[in-house]
């Protein structure tokens, strides 16, 4: 296990300190335009900018790379996103920061292409499993300690900014410094439309909702906390605990949806959604320790659905593309990661902080009884299943890539700064 994890120490080393940043630049933008005084549904269009960029990002970021390298397009987004987080504490303008957000999401895109392209270089199908599970452990602890700076300075001032600059270009050290060499990309492409939502409307539909649901939570719960009447350390404790919760599950429901039939699954984890929206909804706007609680149970099982969908997608298409799959159910998800900040925010700015999680709630419900309907009267199921895959929920097609081309000892990369070359 040791020889593993230094086998890939640089790239977890750049994942957790871009997480770090990119947790707490979220974080500190959401209670910036909360306490200059936005109301929740003009909050919610300035940050669903960065869904789209990042949607952006995964479209055009392997052409990209392919031109002109890894590690050249890891420094040069680093860079990019550390002035757009700069500029933030700069000066406040929401249409400005609106553009910076697009900005972030775009190289926040391209910089997990990058690092998700070099996890897979390392693995191997004899160590996939233990090597994604240690990547999501990674991934989840440092969000949560970049939500823990967040009670450092208050809410606006420049440093918070400056310090989540700093991380998300740090970042780029220990990927430039390896001397390991790049890898290569995987095959892209996409389904079309019209074969993804034959294949299956449970997943595309699915996708939707797990988008709409993690991008409003992660978006706007800290603005609901605060709105509460809680203080900037509560809020980065109920963010940092939120966080390392998204893990709990994967693995556990991951096994479960391998053995028994992968609908019902999907099916339960809608439920499950709902009804801890509920809990967050009711109950956890009286007690801080019923929210905790209930936000917890919400990101455990929330960040477990779009796995178990692009799971199902690969059944019905008997895994002939896994790559092609994700970049297309990407999609779906990234509209909904573009819906859920609008929607939500406009509920809140309707019924208050519980507008969140009524919002997140219906939209599961209604999630929940499709599935039912389509397990009920219209999908089949699948003998084959194909296997669940762990995945954060910002993640890009690359991070499906089962088995990485054969590498071959070549003449240097010009495209890789120096090093030899060859590809997460």
């Amino acid at each position: 296990m040791l020889k593993l994890v230094l086998s890939a120490i640089s790239v977890f080393a750049a994942a957790a300190l871009f997480v770090a940043g990119q947790m707490l630049l979220g974080t500190q933008l959401s209670l910036s335009l909360s306490a200059e005084g936005l109301g929740s549904a003009r909050i919610g269009l300035v940050l669903m900018f960065y869904s789209f960029g990042f949607m952006l990002g995964s479209l055009m970021g392997p052409r990209l790379i392919g031109r002109v390298g890894h590690i050249r397009v890891f420094a040069a987004f680093a860079a990019m996103i550390c002035c757009a987080a700069l500029l933030h504490g700069l000066v406040f303008n929401d249409v400005l920061w609106a553009a910076l957000r697009a900005i972030s999401g775009f190289c926040g895109a391209l910089l997990l292409i990058v690092l998700e392209s070099w996890i897979n270089a390392h693995a191997t199908p004899q160590r996939r499993g233990r090597l994604m599970s240690l990547y999501m452990v990674n991934y989840y602890l440092a969000g949560a300690g970049g939500q823990l700076f967040i009670g450092l300075f208050p809410t606006g001032d420049a440093r918070a900014f400056m310090l989540a600059a700093g991380l998300l270009v740090l970042a780029s050290v220990p990927l430039c410094l390896t001397s390991r060499p790049a890898p290569p990309l995987p095959a892209s492409g996409r389904l079309a439309f019209r074969e993804l939502f034959e294949a299956s409307r449970v997943s595309v539909f699915g996708a939707l909702a797990a988008g709409f649901a993690m991008a409003a939570f992660y978006q706007l719960s800290p603005i609901s906390v605060k709105q509460l009447g809680y203080d900037l350390d509560t809020v980065a404790r109920y963010m940092a605990c939120a966080v390392v919760a998204s893990m709990a599950l994967q693995y556990p429901l991951g096994r479960l949806s391998d053995r028994v039939d992968r609908r019902r699954v999907i099916l339960g984890i809608a439920v499950a959604v709902a009804g801890v929206s509920l809990l967050a909804a009711t109950l956890g706007q009286l007690s801080l320790t019923l929210l905790f609680v209930a936000s917890m149970a919400f990101t455990a099982t929330a960040s477990s659905l779009y796995p178990a969908c692009l799971a199902r997608l690969n059944d019905r298409t008997a895994g002939r593309n896994p790559v092609a799959a994700n970049a297309s159910l990407l999609l779906c998800y990234g509209v909904g990661q573009c819906l859920g900040p609008l929607c939500a925010s406009a509920v809140m700015s309707l019924i208050g902080p519980a507008g969140l999680y009524v919002s997140i709630g219906a939209v599961l419900a209604a999630f929940a009884a499709y599935s039912l309907h389509r397990l009920r009267f219209a999908d089949t199921a699948v003998v084959e299943q194909q296997r669940y895959m762990p995945m954060s929920a910002d993640s890009t097609p690359v991070i499906v890539n089962v088995q990485p081309p054969v590498q071959h000892a070549a003449a240097p990369d010009a495209h890789s700064a120096g090093t030899p070359t060859q590809r997460q």
